[in-house]
């Protein structure tokens, strides 16, 4: 199975979600292992290693692996990436040092509790966003995103000596992907920059600031190009222009013309008859 956006990720509880596991990964995924609860072991080739609780293993491309005998209550999340696809759409530069690492080798660190957690929410992000059904521009920010600040904090992981190393937790870079994780949901009834600072505990300053420093673009931009992709969307179709504007959390269709107008320097009835020719 082709990932959509060159990645995968399954979570694992028990005997039959280990087979799908081992079924669905091939030797074209670069995969990381991380158990939050429990154990298994890992077979790489002819050499084999029990995992357990707080490991974070790293498998690179081309190596035949499998996972056996999971140990009871046993939770972990696995990641498979196509790197070459994913790299030909990132967004900003990616950690070369540590896609070298990952391809020198099985390698296994072990986290705290804390670290653990913060990883497998950030899987559990992506997992949900990582689906066809839910395509959109939002969704596609963060599934890229989400990916390219998971592989910076792995590359600090893995680069950092010590028994249990620490994640930054790239605190701009994780503010941008509540953000956008906020638009995805509420962009359609809440335009204004206002209400996603207050959502997120920060000033509307900061967060304009921190976005534009991390995307090159403004919060405000953001919200407007996900407006703005929808309502092209739908005048190419046959909507009714006023049941856009209720749809996309316009209060008239004069304030939705004046909006779309603004950005697109036509009207939506003559973008609509421009996208009839």
């Amino acid at each position: 199975m082709i990932p959509n956006h060159g990645f995968l990720v399954l979570f694992i509880k028990n005997k039959q979600q280990v087979w799908v596991a081992n079924s669905t990964f091939g030797p074209d995924y670069s995969i990381l292992l991380l158990i939050k609860k429990g154990k298994a072991k890992l077979q790489v080739g002819g050499n084999s290693k029990v995992l357990n609780s707080g490991k974070l293993t790293i498998v690179p491309k081309g190596k035949l692996w499998s996972l056996n005998h999971p140990g009871q209550l046993t939770h972990i999340g696995v990641l498979g990436v196509h790197l070459e696809p994913f790299l030909d759409q990132v967004i900003l530069s990616l950690p070369h040092t540590f896609i070298k690492l990952w391809d020198n080798g099985v390698r296994t660190i072990d986290l705290g509790q804390k670290e653990v957690l913060w990883l497998f929410r950030l899987l559990l992000l992506l997992k949900a966003k990582n689906n066809p059904k839910e395509s959109s521009l939002a969704n596609d920010f963060i599934l890229r995103y989400g990916l390219y600040i998971l592989l910076w904090e792995l590359g600090h992981l893995f680069q950092k000596a010590g028994k249990a190393p620490t994640i930054p937790h790239t605190a701009g870079g994780v503010l941008v992907l509540y953000f956008m994780d906020l638009a995805a949901d509420h962009y359609t009834k809440e335009h204004k920059v206002g209400f996603y600072s207050q959502q997120l505990q920060v000033s509307v300053d900061h967060l304009s600031k921190v976005v534009k420093q991390h995307t090159g673009k403004t919060a405000k931009g953001h919200i407007t190009e996900l407006l703005m992709g929808d309502a092209k969307t739908m005048l190419q179709d046959t909507v009714p222009i006023k049941r856009i504007a209720r749809t996309l959390g316009f209060k008239t269709i004069y304030d939705f013309s004046k909006f779309f107008k603004r950005y697109a320097s036509l009207s939506p009835r003559l973008y609509r008859e421009n996208a009839k020719l």
